[in-house]
């Protein structure tokens, strides 16, 4: 009788090892790229006119998305729904002192220039002496899927088109014009 106890003893023993291939994947590291065109619409703009990217994508081409940690860079996001979707992401690019948070409430694969989605971004850079500009809740930034274009959204990922008519800091308000993002690996 001792013997046959024994027999089970090591078969107990390899339970914990055996739960080691069952555990859930590693969630996917977020990935973003954006390009940003500053403008300087008039004389109540103190910050000059530039352009400020991380990765390469622009309203045409998607080229190449940065992984967080990498290039100096910071990712982080979240993309969810299934027929409207929510979304809320920054990037900061340290190698450029620049960084674009942006949030969305709801957007839908329909959106178009014609019909775009509202949301928020702030943005700021070197040039803006580091200090964000916040789009005005007024007149919000618009977000839209170029027609014809492999732009979209779905859980996880966002490609979109954007502009902004007004960006504040203080008294001074500027623009953001014929902007693109793009992130994926983003989770809830």
């Amino acid at each position: 009788m001792r013997l046959a106890r024994l027999g089970f003893v090591p078969v107990l023993g390899l339970l914990p090892l055996l739960g080691f291939g069952c555990s859930d994947p590693s969630p996917p590291t977020p990935r973003g790229a954006y390009f940003v065109n500053f403008a300087k619409p008039g004389a109540s703009c103190n910050a000059g006119s530039h352009s400020e990217a991380l990765g390469e994508v622009s309203q045409a081409e998607r080229l190449r998305v940065v992984t967080d940690g990498q290039e100096s860079a910071e990712i982080d996001c979240s993309v969810t729904g299934s027929g409207t979707f929510k979304v809320s992401a920054r990037a900061r690019n340290n190698q450029e002192a620049a960084e674009i948070r942006v949030n969305i409430p709801s957007i839908s694969p329909s959106a178009t220039p014609e019909e775009p989605a509202t949301g928020s971004i702030s943005f700021s850079s070197a040039h803006t002496a580091g200090k964000p500009f916040v789009s005005d809740p007024e007149n919000p930034c618009q977000f839209w899927f170029v027609p014809e274009s492999e732009q979209g959204v779905s859980p996880g990922e966002i490609w979109v088109a954007f502009e902004c008519p007004a960006v504040k800091e203080s008294q001074y308000t500027c623009a953001l014009r014929r902007g693109a993002l793009a992130f994926d690996g983003c989770g809830s």
